[in-house]
């Protein structure tokens, strides 16, 4: 054993029991992610094409490009998170300060300046960039609570099943109340309505990330302890270039790309599928939150299921499952009542694969600890926010796309914009939770996790008493 391997203790002696009003306010988090994030990924397309009168081609390029070049944000946040060190905390400290501009930048985003257009695509391609931005200074920090908070698998499941109750019910009241909000806001006036719903919806992402804040400890700090036994702390390209020799990490990473891409494909197409294609604008407020209603109903049966099966079998059956159950969707669009509860049975089982994979890059980070000897929590974090919005993007880009491809005009939609828009919404959700099976097929952490954690312990014992 060397004392590179050695790996930073905690104070405690041992794991501890965390408090349920941890567990709420670690999920209050999501909540307060999803309140205005998952409001930008369902609607912000819509608004730019049909409110702020951008073409979707263009709209499209502006999330995607965006999304790239805030991409650099991602690990610098996450070596900030590692080498943070404050009486907050590591992580904490970025949920009391972030919260407020990522609040006051997710109302710029739905301001419809009244200038050129070329103006206007100025306007909302900075506005998006720095959402982007401060999304990851809240975001990562949050991600990172959790193997900060505990190193219990078990509790890690419940840190992960409150994680998806709080996305679930961002999600829910964002699909539900939107569309009544922006009417009963604007007057008649879209760009008014969409601004005030921004409004309301950023305050509350706000007002929880602070309870977040106020509500959760860090129960383990390793960089102090690196430093009391005389460490070096593990410089950020070197953390990077083991974190793609760390595969459970890669593997994490991947998984999660192909699983919000999915996301935020289908809570961009779900608004044209609805008034486009089934031509009843009443089911955008039926099927959008059916997306994170199941996220709700299968985060509670996730633990048990995965204790179970394990994540690999686990996510494998759940996926497989899913994609046939979208195979069928096609076939029952004639009859609603058929199509929603078809689409309900397949967005059920494919949530408990969505609440798996917050755990995955605690684990991994668990696997960086035990081969590189240091744990790195923040930048290897960074990949789940990178993941989130990359996949993103990619789904609204790819919905921008076919609409652009299909000639898509709000006031005249044809044959072809119409088909484009079938194969957005069934098709490609089964080729994306194929690549995600093929992903978990290579996950091998089930059997090796318990013994790492073993080994970790060995080692903080003996840094203890060294």
């Amino acid at each position: 054993m060397t004392d590179q391997t050695l790996a930073a203790a905690p104070a405690q002696t041992g794991p501890p029991q965390l408090s349920r009003k941890e567990k709420l306010g670690f999920g209050l988090g999501d909540l307060a992610s999803n309140l205005s994030w998952n409001f930008t990924g369902s609607f912000l397309l819509y608004f730019y094409t049909n409110v702020a009168a951008i073409s979707a081609a263009v709209a499209g390029t502006i999330m995607l490009l965006a999304r790239i070049l805030d991409a650099v944000a991602d690990p610098v946040v996450g070596v900030a998170v590692d080498r943070t060190r404050s009486r907050h905390g590591r992580a904490r400290p970025y949920l009391l300060y972030g919260a407020v501009p990522f609040g006051v930048l997710s109302v710029l985003a739905f301001v419809s300046p009244d200038v050129s257009h070329t103006g206007k695509v100025i306007y909302a391609a900075v506005t998006f960039l720095l959402m982007g931005v401060v999304y990851s200074v809240v975001n990562i920090p949050y991600g990172s609570l959790m193997p900060l908070m505990t190193r219990d698998s078990r509790e890690r499941m419940q840190l992960g099943t409150a994680r998806a109750v709080g996305m679930s019910i961002g999600t829910i009241f964002v699909a539900i109340a939107t569309p009544h909000l922006v009417t009963t806001f604007g007057g008649g006036s879209e760009e008014r309505g969409y601004l005030l719903t921004a409004v309301l919806l950023g305050a509350g992402s706000v007002v929880f990330f602070l309870l977040t804040f106020r509500t959760t400890t860090e129960h383990y700090s390793d960089l102090p302890a690196q430093e009391a036994a005389g460490k070096t702390v593990t410089g950020a390209w070197t953390t990077v270039r083991q974190g793609l020799r760390n595969g459970p990490w890669v593997l994490s990473a991947l998984f999660m790309v192909v699983n919000f891409t999915r996301l935020g494909l289908l809570t961009t197409v779900t608004v044209y599928f609805s008034l486009y294609v089934l031509k009843e604008p009443w089911t955008i407020s039926v099927l959008l939150p059916l997306i994170s209603g199941s996220l709700l109903v299968g985060s509670l049966a996730a633990p048990r299921y995965f204790a179970r099966l394990g994540k690999r079998r686990g996510n494998v059956l759940a996926l497989a499952v899913g994609a046939l159950l979208y195979a069928v969707m096609p076939f029952t669009e004639s009859v609603l009542p058929l199509l929603i509860t078809v689409y309900v049975c397949a967005c059920l089982v494919i949530s408990l694969s969505l609440t798996s994979s917050f755990t995955l890059v605690a684990d991994s980070v668990d696997y960086h600890e035990w081969k590189f000897g240091n744990r790195a929590t923040g930048l290897l974090n960074a990949a789940q926010s990178l993941a989130t919005k990359l996949g993103t993007a990619l789904g609204a880009a790819l919905v921008a796309a076919v609409l652009a491809m299909t000639a898509f005009d709000p006031g005249h939609v044809g044959g072809a914009t119409v088909n484009g828009l079938r194969w957005l919404y069934y098709g490609a959700p089964i080729a994306l939770l194929l690549l995600q099976l093929l992903v978990m097929s290579f996950w091998r952490m089930d059997a090796l996790h318990p013994r790492i954690l073993e080994e970790l312990k060995e080692r903080r014992e003996c840094l203890r008493s060294a």
